[in-house]
């Protein structure tokens, strides 16, 4: 009854907060008995969705907390938002999530629009969320008790043109991206990093999600003759109809591509690894390998926990998408464990501010920077040749 009243009072004043009304809310204390209320925002359905590795990551770490005892004792229960790529399905999500559910924590969505939408609710109920987003324009101030496990559109901006040079010794490069926020940061970050680094711009096209044919863009760059393309993509699907359009051209063009580009299980399926011919991408340092070094063991076991899950499916995950989810709810448990059962959105966020560094999960090398909630940085991250790739999903990092 404690706990239900409580509940109620959050909800209450998450509104009054949305609506002006008031500037604090109360926190929320464990209780022991009730269990934790975890919303998952997953795009189960709608163009470019990525929600069938995002739920099965999260209901599986939902599982295996479950059967070792729950989160400070507490069982979790899982519901879940189809926010269906659209930021005004995600708005009314977000409101059954928080006013209806009286969810305590949240994990996504994916798309930086729709977390953007949707974190006004979160924060109103001082929900903590980890996202996997990356426009600049999530921000500590926009999401006080939000975190990000994509790196953010700068970062990726960066390595890059950074790649294009030390890879393909790039001098003209021109730009092709999605139409999403995130990218759009990226693009504008691209064209600093090209100006200070005296590198020739020579043409940007983009695309919407899941477009099939982009041969018509492809060709207006191709007029343009650049050394690279840095592509940057969000989704496996896209990287696909990328890569297979490029084919269809006979331009075997080199490209520098962002973390999307590592989403390689669509393109293989449908063109085989020759679609990946002079291309190179960034990917989590916790799903690559270099022979000399050995494959990384968690990456591993996450893999074959997924197929004893999911045996009829798993060969279509992208493993190291769905490892973003799967970390997220672990890095929420760890944080409540961490501070004595507290749910809270500010004291699970001071926890994660303070000692996300010691995470020890499939991607480590976590931290958050000043005045930053991306908790993926350069250190976490690696060059790869998305189609040497392991039967685990684990792919070879270049120049190895």
């Amino acid at each position: 009854m404690v706990r239900h009243q409580m509940k109620l009072t959050r909800r209450i004043l998450a509104s009054l907060l949305v609506g002006g009304v008031m500037t604090s809310v109360m926190p929320a204390f464990a209780d022991d008995g009730e269990p934790i209320k975890l919303g998952a925002f997953v795009p189960v359905t709608g163009a470019g969705a990525l929600g069938e590795a995002s739920l099965v990551a999260v209901e599986l770490a939902v599982k295996q907390i479950n059967e070792a005892g729950g989160i400070a004792g507490r069982q979790v229960q899982l519901t879940v938002a189809d926010y269906q790529t659209d930021p005004t399905i995600g708005v009314g999500e977000a409101n059954r999530l928080v006013h209806q559910v009286g969810i305590d924590m949240a994990v996504g969505p994916t798309y930086s629009q729709v977390t953007l939408a949707v974190l006004p609710l979160l924060s109103a109920g001082q929900i903590p969320s980890i996202n996997v987003s990356g426009s600049s324009t999530f921000t500590p101030a926009v999401g006080p008790y939000s975190f990000s496990m994509l790196p953010n559109a700068e970062t990726q901006a960066r390595a890059m043109v950074e790649n294009a040079i030390a890879e393909f010794d790039a001098k003209k490069v021109a730009i092709f991206s999605d139409n999403g926020a995130q990218a759009k940061t990226a693009v504008a970050e691209i064209q600093k990093v090209l100006e200070e680094k005296n590198i020739a711009l020579t043409g940007i096209q983009e695309y919407n999600y899941n477009s099939q044919d982009l041969t018509p863009q492809l060709l207006a760059l191709r007029s343009g003759e650049p050394d690279a393309i840095l592509l940057f993509t969000s989704t496996g699907d896209d990287t696909a109809n990328v890569l297979l359009s490029r084919a269809q051209l006979n331009w075997d063009v080199n490209i520098s591509g962002s973390y999307g580009v590592s989403l390689a299980t669509q393109a293989l399926a449908a063109g085989g690894a020759d679609l990946f011919n002079n291309v190179i991408a960034l990917n989590y340092a916790g799903f690559t390998y270099c022979k000399a070094d050995g494959k990384p063991q968690r990456a591993i076991d996450l893999v074959e926990a997924v197929r004893a899950y999911k045996p009829d499916s798993a060969a279509r995950y992208p493993m190291n998408f769905l490892a973003l989810f799967y970390d997220s709810v672990f890095i929420l448990k760890t944080a409540v464990e961490g501070n004595g059962g507290d749910t809270s959105g500010p004291a699970v966020a001071k926890w994660i501010e303070e000692n996300i560094q010691s995470f020890d999960g499939v991607n480590s090398g976590l931290a958050v920077g000043a005045g930053s909630h991306f908790l993926i940085g350069l250190d976490a991250l690696a060059i790869v040749k998305p189609a040497t790739i392991d039967e685990y999903g684990i792919q070879e990092r270049a120049g190895c």
